[in-house]
């Protein structure tokens, strides 16, 4: 069996060279002697002749796309391409499938698509197909149905508790040392899942698939963790790790006993995720002396408003401050997002955002642009209050531009907050010394003369914080 993994990240915000839940995937194929596999990355529609030539050469019997909204148009166009010119069966994943199986109805060149998490259900699938069994029965998958023109969601398969169970992630599919020398540092994710349930995530979204609440953190054992790292450090050269859980120290017992084994027997610098409200002095003294030297902490919104009851991060200002001070204590940098174009939002609230980031020591401020993803509770707020302007929309530049008509600003304001947001942030009293040094020399020989006054008028402007609220959680 040849199968081929293709992941469109057309034009992407990501940027993605490497996708753990197929690497996932592969590796328990590879476990079960499935070992002709190849992936590939889509990150131009220039790409696309390069993919229909890898195909014709390759000739892949299964071909297996993963696929967040924003990205699914290219799988139909691709699926397309790949099935006028080779005959195989083209299924996709990913999390646009898993909310909206009904997304199958528009890509008439798939044969199906996998709903949650796939690993053991896909060696199924390539199971039934090699021996010529119907897999249209197999768990997780879904197909439409043309005689009963609809779509027919076979049953999930429990989700996988014991991550263990499922090995390490094959890094061998990827151009992983690139990788490494791209970004500096080499991937790893050991955990699953977010306790939390923001509004604009779709974690809680994911729950709800499998009948669940939240999203609750599912972890390895950190033996397992410690053993990977290990051997991906035989294969590969590397000397920082970026841990890409959505959130790496939810769990202190478990995270105290990986930064030990870290410690004494890893040694590397790493950096991770963290969240504001579950940080103290400990837990950033146990991070630094573990090898932490970087931590992504998440502002999101300036507003309290916005933060807390529409994207409801339930977390207060004072706590933000708090845990970024700590993180500087510790001499921990700190890489901060934001989110801006948010239902109810005003260019107020938005400064407040700027204002609030350039009062703190950070050393990487980040900007997205609110994009409603299918099945989170304010992809609802927008449907219900006539700010979205299609249902699906395949062909967005995903959080970097608007698919809202938003009530309080308007898109061509919104895109020059996006567009200049570091320089706005970085304009700001209290940024890191380093970086503000750094920044006055090129913010007065780059920026226009006419920003300069736009950012000297933020500097000295009052920020409303009672902006009037015209949505409540009630």
């Amino acid at each position: 069996m040849r199968i081929l993994f293709i992941l469109p990240d057309v034009d992407s915000f990501h940027k993605l060279h490497i996708h753990f839940g197929i690497a996932y995937i592969s590796g328990i194929l590879k476990a079960n002697g499935y070992n002709n596999i190849k992936f590939l990355s889509v990150s131009s529609v220039n790409d696309y002749q390069a993919v229909v030539n890898e195909v014709m050469s390759f000739k892949p019997d299964i071909v297996g796309f993963t696929s967040v909204e924003t990205q699914f148009g290219n799988v139909i166009t691709l699926s397309k391409l790949i099935k006028e010119k080779h005959e195989c069966l083209i299924v996709c994943g990913g999390a646009f499938p898993t909310l909206y199986p009904e997304c199958i109805e528009d890509a008439k060149y798939l044969d199906g698509i996998f709903r949650g998490e796939s690993e053991t259900a896909f060696l199924r699938f390539v199971r039934a197909v090699e021996n010529g069994e119907d897999y249209r029965n197999i768990d997780n998958f879904c197909f439409y149905d043309e005689k009963e023109n609809r779509v027919i969601k076979n049953n999930l398969m429990p989700i996988e508790n014991d991550l263990d169970h499922l090995g390490f992630p094959d890094r061998g599919i990827f151009n992983f040392q690139e990788i490494i020398d791209s970004s500096g540092a080499a991937p790893f994710m050991f955990n699953r899942g977010c306790p939390y349930n923001c509004s604009f995530c779709s974690n809680h979204a994911l729950a709800s698939v499998y009948g669940r609440r939240s999203n609750i953190t599912r972890r390895r054992s950190v033996e397992s963790c410690i053993d990977e790292i290990k051997e991906t450090d035989k294969r590969f050269k590397f000397d920082v790790i970026h841990v890409w859980d959505d959130l790496f120290i939810s769990d202190r017992k478990w995270l105290y006993e990986f930064l030990g084994r870290y410690k004494s027997e890893i040694r590397k610098l790493f950096m991770c995720t963290t969240r504001s409200n579950l940080c103290d002095d400990e837990l950033f003294k146990k991070l630094k002396e573990g090898g932490c030297y970087r931590v992504h902490m998440s502002l999101e919104s300036g507003n309290d408003f916005i933060r807390n009851k529409i994207m409801r991060r339930n977390i207060s200002k004072e706590t933000i401050i708090k845990s970024f001070n700590l993180a500087n204590k510790y001499g921990i940098q700190i890489s901060a997002s934001s989110i801006i174009g948010i239902p109810f939002e005003t260019e107020d609230m938005i400064k407040e955002t700027i204002s609030l980031l350039g009062s703190l020591k950070i050393d990487s401020p980040g900007v997205n642009i609110f994009y409603p993803y299918i099945g989170t509770r304010l992809r609802e707020i927008c449907v219900e209050y006539g700010m979205l302007e299609s249902a699906i929309k395949y062909d967005v530049r995903e959080r970097r531009e608007s698919v809202l008509n938003l009530p309080h600003i308007s898109k061509e304001r919104l895109q020059y907050y996006y567009n200049n947001f570091e320089e706005l942030v970085r304009a700001k009293e209290g940024f890191s010394p380093y970086i503000k040094c750094k920044m006055k020399k090129a913010y007065k020989r780059f920026l226009p003369n006419k920003l300069q006054h736009i950012v000297r008028n933020l500097r000295q402007q009052k920020i409303n914080t009672n902006a009037f609220p015209v949505y409540s959680e009630d």
